[in-house]
């Protein structure tokens, strides 16, 4: 007798409402839990030197506006041209700032201008990002405020497989 009572008590406590809410609260920690996104782990920063030159624009979107193009090579390495760059000579200078974290890259080009507008102007940076894996990237494109251009900025998302060609105008 004492233990049909005692599974009733037991039995009595699933059909309680304190129950089924502590159930509910359990299962939303459990799924909070199995939902958090991986970590992305620390940010890494890469600089890098670009290659200037003068070029034909080949983009078709006009002489001199300001773009960037991203070209993915078989190798998994990814060609970055940005177009259109204004008030810059031979003499000068374009790098880039990367900074990545996970799967998200944060560009910030910096411009150095010359001192020798004798050596010839050039309109594009070229440079190769040699850390790409063949994956989806989200990517932030700033280019900072000069004397001779305004800041641009661009975000786009890179599939980095062979033979993909990404343009893009700054805006």
């Amino acid at each position: 007798m004492i233990v049909n009572f005692a599974i009733m008590i037991i039995c009595g406590i699933f059909q309680t409402v304190e129950f089924y809410v502590i159930s509910v609260l359990v299962a939303a920690t459990v799924l909070a839990f199995l939902g958090r996104g991986g970590h992305s782990g620390p940010v890494r920063q890469v600089l890098l030197g670009g290659v200037i030159s003068l070029e034909d624009d080949l983009s078709g979107a006009g002489s001199g506006t300001p773009s960037v193009e991203f070209i993915c090579g078989d190798d998994g390495n990814v060609i970055l041209r940005r177009r259109g760059l204004r008030g810059l000579d031979a003499s000068g200078a374009v790098s880039l700032a990367i900074d990545i974290k996970g799967f998200d890259v944060f560009i910030r080009e910096r411009v150095t201008p010359g001192r020798d507008a004798a050596a010839g102007e050039v309109d594009t940076a070229s440079f190769i990002l040699d850390f790409m894996g063949p994956e989806h990237y989200f990517i932030s494109y700033t280019s900072d405020l000069t004397e001779t251009d305004s800041g641009h900025f661009i975000s786009l998302t890179l599939h980095n497989r062979a033979g993909n060609h990404v343009w893009k105008n700054l805006i």
